[in-house]
């Protein structure tokens, strides 16, 4: 399963335990949907990328800090989808909201990195 593919799951597990909630949780739903599909869409970007696979042994790879960054903020993300899809019920609208404002702040971290990982355009 690629890194990508883990999002997609987690995405749609905190999706399921979110529309389970309240009505008043409804509106959760936008939010988790922009957020996880930024976060995907900016690793499957970065996955499509020949240069996203490690070179061969010996070569240098100049982007490996930026892979790993992308992969760091990655791995933030499905945490926080996880952790969504587990703990959702159990939460208060105060620790939902607090949630979903870190869920959206490590997808624009993780569009962030994978916007640095892209080559530059020729």
């Amino acid at each position: 399963m690629s890194d990508a593919e883990a999002l997609e799951w987690a995405l749609k597990a905190a999706r399921a335990a979110a529309d389970q909630g309240t009505p008043t949780d409804r509106h959760v739903a936008g939010r988790l949907a922009r957020a996880g599909t930024a976060a995907i869409e900016a690793l499957q970007a970065c996955e499509a990328q020949a240069t996203w696979f490690r070179p061969a042994a010996g070569d240098p790879d100049p982007q490996l800090v930026a892979r790993h960054d992308v992969r760091a903020a990655a791995q933030a993300v499905l945490a926080q989808l996880e952790l969504i899809g587990i703990a959702w019920p159990a939460w208060d609208a105060a620790t939902r909201g607090e949630m979903l404002g870190e869920l959206e702040e490590g997808s624009r971290e993780l569009v962030d990195q994978a916007e640095r990982f892209r080559p530059p355009a020729i």
